[in-house]
């Protein structure tokens, strides 16, 4: 097969699959990625090690990805909380694959509620609830500094400390930090 024919027969084949498969394709592979370079990094590096470094890397890729998702759709940073809500959605439904979390929020809009979440399936399975910290937390720091706002954060439940779901309050947001 010539190599215009290879690409053409690519692209028939990809037209058929919805941009939502395409999308959770994607997710799913920057988890795998996610999961094996943590583990990597905590065989050859220790737990302390590699969930310092596991955060600083979620909070660089937050930060990035919520510039380009901010780019891409023309949006400015967040002035309000409907606008800082909105953002926060639109991160949540551009990266989290539906197939490995499970998530909502309450009704006021200020607690988000995880019922299922990949980080902690795979190292509950593993048994080492203890020793992991959740990069989540280093995720949404980098949405918010790339927003341009300062949020306070308090970890109501958790699915680590046997609770049936996590549980995060936004407490407190400063616009234009």
């Amino acid at each position: 097969m010539e190599y215009q024919e290879m690409i053409n027969a690519v692209q028939s084949m990809m037209g058929k699959v919805s941009s939502g498969e395409i999308r959770e394709l994607i997710a799913k592979s920057r988890w795998t990625c996610d999961s094996h370079w943590m583990m990597a990094m905590v065989m050859n590096a220790g737990w302390d090690v590699g969930n310092k470094i596991n955060f600083q890397v979620a909070q660089t890729v937050g930060h990035v990805e919520m510039q380009r998702l901010l780019k891409l759709l023309n949006m400015k940073k967040p002035l309000n909380i409907e606008e800082f809500r909105l953002c926060v959605t639109l991160a949540m439904e551009t990266f989290i694959t539906k197939d490995y979390f499970d998530y909502e929020s309450d009704s006021t809009g200020n607690c988000a509620i995880i019922h299922r979440c990949y980080a902690y399936t795979k190292i509950h399975s593993l048994g080492l609830d203890k020793e992991y910290e959740c990069g989540c937390f280093g995720l949404r720091a980098g949405w918010y500094h790339a927003m341009d706002v300062k949020v306070e954060e308090k970890l109501l439940k958790c699915l680590k400390n046997g609770d049936d779901r996590c549980e995060i309050l936004i407490d407190k947001i400063v616009y234009g930090s």
